[in-house]
């Protein structure tokens, strides 16, 4: 696939990629409360509950684990203005990464404990003369959310090969206010996870915190693999359309029903989802 627009029959599996529509971590930007994100959401029943971005307490900061972090880690596509087409989001389903720079078992957790905060990596597709916020958000949006981008974390338990059930998750946030940016969460009511469980990422509508090895050739293909909620007859779209790329987003669902199995059937290669989580081990 060439551009945002556009899904690729590429050599190795969907994933960055295929669809391009599913689109180092350096020093985090953190805002200063939970007005900003209230506001890019504009929804004020979700207000209440909303998670800070308010940084993480120096408690949990000298404790926490940051679950995702490798060694190279590379910045989101979209929003190049010399290479307008390198662009590609992840939208309308739960992923995580199962290897990510080589690395095995990035959100996996090997030990009780609690997710005290997340953070995402944004890049700010180019709406202007392109449009690339106006077409992701007419293809992945909602009309319980609208057309912005959003995510939430996902805590999952297996239940068999490539079935999930969906344990915790924290609060949707709206994430037009930060693109660009890397921002990190802190969770008011922390995570608990156990041993065995993984640590995902929800889309509940889209978001730009996504690079794959067709844009940047260092992302290697088999050392960064992701798995997504999405059923085997639906990891792609089945013609490069604009119906047949519809008919792919309407078919695709975040696992948002806490208490639910799902199947995660499609596994992408080459891509990276960049985002991360901060876990705290029990005390025991």
């Amino acid at each position: 696939m060439t551009e945002d627009r556009e899904l690729g029959t590429g050599s190795h599996p969907p994933s960055a990629g295929d669809p391009k529509l599913c689109g180092s971590m350096g020093e985090m930007k953190t805002t200063t409360n939970a007005r900003r994100i209230a506001v890019a959401l504009a929804l004020a029943a979700l207000c209440a509950a909303l998670i800070g971005a308010i940084g993480i307490s120096s408690a949990g900061a000298r404790k926490a684990a940051v679950l995702g972090k490798t060694k190279h880690t590379p910045g989101p596509s979209c929003g190049d203005r010399k290479h307008p087409k390198d662009c590609s989001v992840v939208g309308r389903t739960t992923g995580y990464m199962t290897v990510a720079d080589g690395k095995k078992h990035p959100f996996n957790i090997f030990k009780d404990g609690k997710i005290v905060a997340w953070a995402i990596d944004l890049s700010k597709p180019l709406e202007k003369k392109y449009g690339q916020l106006t077409f992701f958000g007419t293809l992945f949006g909602n009309d319980k959310l609208g057309k912005g981008p959003t995510a939430r974390l996902a805590v999952l338990k297996r239940k068999a090969k490539h079935k999930f059930k969906l344990k915790h998750q924290s609060t949707t946030v709206g994430l037009r206010s930060v693109l660009g940016h890397k921002e990190t969460f802190t969770l008011d009511k922390p995570l608990r996870v156990r041993k065995g469980d993984v640590v995902a990422l929800s889309y509940p509508t889209w978001a730009p915190n996504f690079n794959s090895h067709d844009f940047n050739p260092s992302i290697s293909v088999d050392g960064n693999q992701w798995r997504a909620s999405r059923k085997k007859d639906n990891c792609a779209p089945k013609k490069d359309t604009d119906r047949a790329k519809r008919r792919f987003a309407r078919a695709s669902h975040a696992h948002e029903k806490v208490g639910s199995t799902r199947s995660y059937d499609c596994l992408y290669k080459g891509g990276r989802l960049l985002y991360w989580a901060y876990f705290v081990p029990s005390k025991k």
